[in-house]
């Protein structure tokens, strides 16, 4: 097969820009391709961690909306705690000037991109990959990188990861300008809120921007239960007061992919998924950014092996996966289904022993792993409830 490229990307977002741009500084032809123009709008709260900012490694003012120094806690909506910092915990963006930043980041390096391009159907061969586009144009790969997110057409034409996933969710937001707001405190403009108990199996969450509030619900509606996620929205917005009734203009739905196995498959032969469409999310809280740029990142470094030394790119970038993002995420996932099944009695553990926030921060840091958070979350509810644990209660502990 002649190729037209070494590696071609499909999708734009933070982990097909990450890849796109690692395997163009290392020497590599690199095409990157988005369906849409860029920027876009993308339905996203834009929180990055501080391990996402460690990741990324280069100055991000131009695109950074607000810098996050607490974050307020709530049980739908009642009994408020908080944490509090004197160093920043986390950092907001827009999805649509963030991604587009990071596009141009990876075109510096040498990527060449290709935009309002659709991407209908890949496919392996002998020796490379045939990309097919929505005008019939074809092209051809050395290696594959889908990053197409949660409805991932590349993740469909290898049918590596479930059509229909039961263990997938539902977000809901919208963008709400200040003036559309009544009274927001400006103490609250370096806090982020969380609401936990509202929302089955999720969270309602307020993110505060340069110009307004990202507010959102998200939850992993499964096991064949029949919700409207909007519900949960509207009773969040009701809930917080500070929104004029009647004022909430655009929402916007959007899929969650959850992480659901360790041993989850992420790539074959010579094509690699990364973030949401791989599935790496964060099961419990829905951080996706971070796990899309590791994996990018993981993505292109295996590329990059497979070219010098021989190594199937599959192999070495699976082994990866699995030391640097699902080891840990297996425990975000066992941990996740005991707290939205006990949501309550994880929420009083939470703010009875203040410790664990500050933990969790650390987790989010990249300074502690999901293990070493979880152990200790667990040794406080024993202590909160003297040992006295229902048959319920010990049987969902052992999972975690």
């Amino acid at each position: 097969m002649d190729f037209d490229y070494d590696v071609v990307v499909v999708g734009a977002g933070p982990g097909g820009s990450t890849a796109a741009r690692f395997c163009a500084q290392a020497g590599l032809k690199t095409l990157l391709i988005e369906k849409e123009k860029i920027p876009r709008y993308k339905a996203c709260g834009g929180c990055l961690s501080l391990k996402t900012i460690h990741l990324l490694g280069f100055d991000l003012n131009a695109v950074l909306e607000n810098i996050i120094y607490g974050v307020k806690f709530t049980y739908r909506l009642k009994t408020p705690f908080f944490i509090e910092s004197k160093q920043p915990i986390a950092f907001m963006v827009m999805r649509d000037r963030f991604d587009e930043f990071l596009v141009k980041k990876a075109l510096e390096k040498g990527a060449e991109f290709l935009e309002c391009r659709k991407v209908v159907w890949v496919e392996e061969k002998i020796d490379g990959v045939e990309v097919q586009l929505s005008e019939g144009e074809k092209i051809h790969g050395q290696y594959l990188i889908g990053a197409d997110g949660a409805d991932s057409i590349v993740s469909k034409s290898l049918s590596l990861l479930p059509l229909k996933d039961d263990r997938s969710g539902i977000g809901v937001e919208s963008e709400i300008p200040f003036e559309l707001t009544v009274d927001f405190p400006k103490e609250k403009l370096q806090r982020i809120h969380l609401d936990f108990g509202g929302v089955p199996n999720g969270y309602g969450w307020v993110f505060p921007k340069k110009e307004g509030l990202s507010i959102g619900i998200g939850g992993m509606f499964r096991e064949g239960i029949r919700m409207n996620p909007r519900q949960y929205f509207n009773t969040l917005i009701r809930g917080l007061r500070y929104i004029k009734e009647g004022r909430v203009e655009r929402i916007m739905g959007h899929s969650l992919p959850s992480f659901y196995d360790e041993r989850q498959r992420v790539s074959r032969g010579r094509i690699l998924l990364v973030g949401d469409a791989a599935h790496l999310m964060d099961p419990l809280m829905g951080e996706g950014i971070y796990y899309a740029i590791r994996s990018g990142m993981l993505a292109a470094e295996a590329i990059i092996a497979s070219k010098e030394k021989g190594h199937s790119p599959s192999d070495v970038y699976q082994a990866a996966v699995q030391e640097h993002i699902s080891e840990n995420l297996k425990w975000a996932l066992s941990f996740s289904r005991f707290v939205f099944r006990f949501t309550k009695l994880a929420y009083r553990t939470l703010k009875r022993y203040r410790e664990l926030g500050n933990l969790y921060l650390q987790v989010l840091e990249g300074k502690e792993t999901y293990q070493g958070f979880v152990i200790r979350v667990k040794e406080r509810m024993r202590d909160l409830l003297h040992g006295r644990l229902s048959e319920r209660i010990k049987r969902a502990m052992a999972g975690v």
